[in-house]
């Protein structure tokens, strides 16, 4: 049968990507592998020809179908960061945000998914050697299909970790239930992974430590903004513009995590990241550009998160997350101002760092299944972004100095239905919300826009595999 030889076909090269003896013989005779003498005692797991490697494919297809109002702006992706206020978004280029105007030319959108995974176990004297590979298509637009993306790729031995995967600072069991294409306010459980190197020990009574370091640069990588008026960077003379770049930083970061786990009640965590902030302020003279000042500050994080079965039924279940970052914003990057951790002023004797960028979030959201197929969530998430830097930005129609403070709003419902097993329907409702607290996007040109709020909803489809 064809759908036989398919995926036969797969599993030898599988085979060969793993690393195994099977099949080069057979790629060219064209004669079948032969029988496998290893069994694979994993549920789900197939052994490999001639292999002692246990193989598990899985996987997803998936179609998103969103609606939009016209002030959510974005194509693939959904973040309250993005609301278009008034028809003005703010960026966060500078200490005064830089103003586009816009609203969302294509209110109805689709978008198409596929996700692959690849995960591998065998058994050796060190215990069990697992690798796991995971790769993404993602498009909404193209005709002949979109780009690929490497979503996993790890090692894991014993109590060690090494590859990309997500985050040690993040607490998957307390993620929100949503569509794809949404960040949730409040909620960074979908959002980062990282290179690293990650070790975890276990205690009794379901305590479990887990430390490592992980790779700064990633796809938000940090950045800074710079300031005005008294406290701007002191111009060289002849210099055109300045900016701030990553400046040399020769630490990963640094985290750890602590966590809790029951069966019967749920789990929960507490987790910290400890990160070198390091900028280089670039000053163009006649065309040339040169580093004129370097700075570093320290960023750090601190996270608590719960995920807690509810008494109101099987499956139900209630999460919470709150979290603190003071330099540190690559770790909540779906909030205003994305990876900016720092305000970058005049130099003085000792700095040229006014600030770091804080953000503060809170985030709950409630499960609840009405038959075993069926099932709703309602979900709130809060968070403010906050430059701290008196002086450096202009508030109101007179400009006085204020400080630039952006806070975030996002609610959502939405409904699952599972017909048949791992084939999803989900229908998700969001109410969005972002204020700037009075600060005028432009002076000059806008006048005061610091707030709007927009609605979105999104039929998701999912089959697993």
């Amino acid at each position: 049968m064809p759908g036989r030889s398919g995926f036969n076909s797969v599993l030898i090269l599988a085979a060969i990507a793993c690393g195994t003896d099977a099949g080069a013989a057979d790629l060219i005779t064209g004669k079948a592998p032969r029988d496998a003498v290893y069994r694979c005692s994993i549920s789900g797991f197939i052994a490999l020809p001639s292999s002692d490697i246990c193989l598990k494919i899985g996987g997803h297809a998936r179609l998103i179908t969103a609606a939009l109002d016209k002030h959510w702006l974005g194509t693939n992706s959904y973040f309250v960061r993005n609301i278009a206020v008034d028809g003005y978004r703010g960026a966060s280029s500078g200490i005064i945000p830089t103003v586009n105007f816009g609203f969302q030319n294509q209110t109805l959108q689709m978008t198409a998914q596929g996700r692959i995974n690849f995960d591998t176990r065998k058994a050796t004297d060190h215990g069990v050697i697992r690798g796991f590979v995971e790769g993404q298509f993602r498009d909404n637009e193209s005709r002949s299909g979109g780009a690929f993306s490497l979503r996993h790729a790890f090692v894991q031995f014993g109590n060690w970790t090494v590859g990309k995967t997500w985050s040690t600072f993040l607490n998957r069991d307390a993620r929100i239930r949503r569509a794809s294409p949404y960040k949730f306010v409040g909620d960074n459980s979908e959002s980062i992974r990282l290179n690293q190197i990650r070790y975890t020990r276990r205690f009794a009574a379901g305590i479990s430590l887990a430390v490592a370091v992980e790779d700064q640069d990633y796809n938000a990588p940090s950045a800074a903004v710079v300031g005005i008026g008294p406290f701007a960077p002191l111009a060289k003379p002849g210099v055109t513009s300045t900016s701030v770049v990553n400046g040399r930083n020769d630490l990963p970061n640094l985290v750890g995590a602590l966590k809790w786990e029951d069966e019967g009640i749920g789990s929960a965590q507490i987790s910290g990241v400890v990160r070198q902030n390091s900028f280089a302020e670039v000053q163009t003279i006649g065309g040339a550009t040169a580093p004129s000042a370097y700075d570093s500050a320290l960023g750090y994080g601190a996270q608590f998160s719960l995920a807690l079965k509810a008494p109101t039924g099987k499956g139900d279940k209630v999460t919470f997350m709150a979290m603190y970052l003071g330099g540190a914003s690559s770790y909540q990057q779906d909030l205003y101002g994305t990876g900016t951790e720092v305000v970058w002023g005049r130099c003085g004797a000792t700095n040229c760092i006014l600030d770091t960028v804080t953000k503060a979030s809170i985030s709950s959201s409630f499960t609840h299944y009405w038959t075993p197929t069926v099932s709703t969530t309602i979900a709130a998430g809060y968070a403010q972004t906050n430059y701290g830097a008196l002086g450096t930005a202009t508030t109101g129609q007179f400009g006085a100095p204020g400080i630039l403070r952006v806070n975030s709003f996002e609610a959502l419902f939405n409904i699952e239905w599972e017909p048949v097993q791992h084939t999803l329907f989900l229908l998700d409702l969001h109410y969005g919300h972002i204020d700037y607290n009075g600060f005028d996007l432009n002076v000059v040109d806008v006048g005061i826009q610091d707030s709007q709020g927009a609605w979105a909803a999104v039929l998701q489809i999912t089959r697993r595999f």
